[in-house]
């Protein structure tokens, strides 16, 4: 009989953590070995992978109870959540190769630039607003006051 099995069938019934813990011990240098492998060296994603293979088998321990090779399922599963892991990696770089090209594309502030562009308007602007609005534009971005001393005011 497949330790194995008996020590995942005294998991679920009883929900014993030293069967599951002894099956995380016999079974975790292979999972990361094997999640390291796929992962290219990645311990930290190798780590993450070995977790999630564990927490499945938290969630399948019913159905694996009956399962008579509990390492070929690590294994698949393993294979499995790196490959999973590579294609989410592979589409972040992607999307941050994207945003990298969109940003090289804008063009860069330059606040010396922008207030020249904006002084010769701003107190042409000023000079249209009614009494009030300019009273609540002075305040808030002239003299710094909060709005709730503007509401006050």
């Amino acid at each position: 009989m497949n330790d194995d099995a008996v020590l995942l069938r005294r998991y679920v019934a009883e929900k014993s953590e030293d069967a599951f813990a002894e099956l995380v011990r016999r079974h975790l240098g292979f999972v990361y070995a094997a999640a390291l492998r796929r992962l290219n060296g990645d311990s930290h994603g190798a780590a993450d992978v070995t977790q999630s293979v564990f927490i499945k088998l938290v969630r399948d321990a019913s159905k694996l109870s009956q399962h008579s090779a509990l390492a070929g399922w690590l294994y698949a599963t393993t294979r499995n959540a790196a490959v999973d892991r590579v294609r989410v990696e592979q589409h972040r770089k992607a999307r941050e190769q994207e945003v990298a090209a969109m940003l090289e594309s804008v063009p860069s502030f330059e606040p010396e630039k922008e207030w020249e562009r904006v002084r010769p308007m701003l107190d042409a602007t000023m000079d249209e607003l009614g009494e009030g609005d300019r009273s609540v534009i002075l305040l808030r971005f002239f003299a710094g006051h909060r709005f709730a001393d503007i509401g006050v005011a």
